[in-house]
């Protein structure tokens, strides 16, 4: 077995132990919050003798924009519980540098580009 195979059986059984533990804990999370009080938003911390427990609970909110537009008119747009957001558009992005690159480079300044954690998958053979 080669080294990078000794390491591939390595990371495979790493893997295993992860999920292992991830089980384990998401176990011990769900009787956590049995015995626990919880709020309906938001956080709470409990002082138990020998521990802290924070629980949190998240709430996600979004919005149809459909039907959004159907309805924004009836309050002030003062009172509008929405923001506009921009995002990156990859693929625009890397058209325009490809096939537009003098545009590009008038906007590119405005766009930030960075690589990611390079992400491993290993499988038994």
């Amino acid at each position: 077995m080669s080294n990078i195979d000794g390491l591939a059986a390595d990371w495979l059984a790493a893997k295993a132990e992860e999920r292992a533990a991830n089980m384990r804990r998401l176990k011990i999370e769900k009787e956590l919050t049995s015995a626990l009080e919880a709020k309906d938003e938001g956080s709470i911390t409990h002082k138990l003798t020998s521990h802290k427990v924070t629980l949190t609970q998240p709430v996600t909110r979004k919005v149809d924009a459909d039907k959004w537009n159907g309805v924004a008119y009836l309050i002030p747009s003062s009172l509008h519980p929405v923001r506009a957001t921009y995002v990156a558009d990859a693929a625009g992005m890397k058209w325009l540098a490809k096939n537009e690159p003098d545009m590009w480079a008038k906007v590119a300044q405005a766009f930030e580009t960075k690589r990611g954690k390079i992400g491993v998958k290993v499988e038994a053979l």
